[in-house]
């Protein structure tokens, strides 16, 4: 089997496109790295918690982009809660819910490699997938 490596996430939506349906059609993978979006989309930072490393509080991380992307964070908590699950989890099962899709996902304790494995369990209802989709489509970075 073939596969394409490429960012792919709920605010980096480029391979929905043409890669993915392309690589239906063709019986490739799409692997999708960054799916938490350098751990952005895990919801872990926030207006009143930013990141200590002073690199990351800027662009992606800073305050301005933080703001923008609470409604983003709000959905993502919220269909969380529902499951019981993390807003990272709920990011990777946003991903993994794409045919022939596979992420890689980073993980610093094993912990977080084990939550992150039982995103492949989150069955995310049409509502939601659209409510993030369509939330993630408004959200802009800095």
């Amino acid at each position: 089997m073939l596969s394409n490596q490429v960012s792919f996430s709920l605010v980096d939506r480029g391979a929905e496109l043409d890669l993915i349906p392309y690589a239906v059609k063709t019986g490739r993978a799409v692997i999708a790295y960054s799916p938490l979006w350098r751990g952005f989309l895990s919801t872990r930072y926030g207006l009143n918690h930013g990141p200590a490393n002073a690199v990351r509080r800027r662009g992606l991380f800073s305050q301005e982009s933080l703001e923008r992307a609470q409604g983003l964070f709000a959905t993502l908590r919220g269909v969380a809660d529902a499951h019981q699950a993390t807003p990272a989890q709920v990011a990777l099962a946003w991903v993994m819910r794409h045919p022939n899709v596979v992420a890689i996902v980073g993980a610093s304790s094993a912990d977080q490699a084990a939550a992150n494995a039982e995103a492949a369990d989150l069955n995310l209802n049409p509502d939601e997938v659209t409510a993030l989709t369509e939330t993630a489509s408004t959200f802009r970075p800095t």
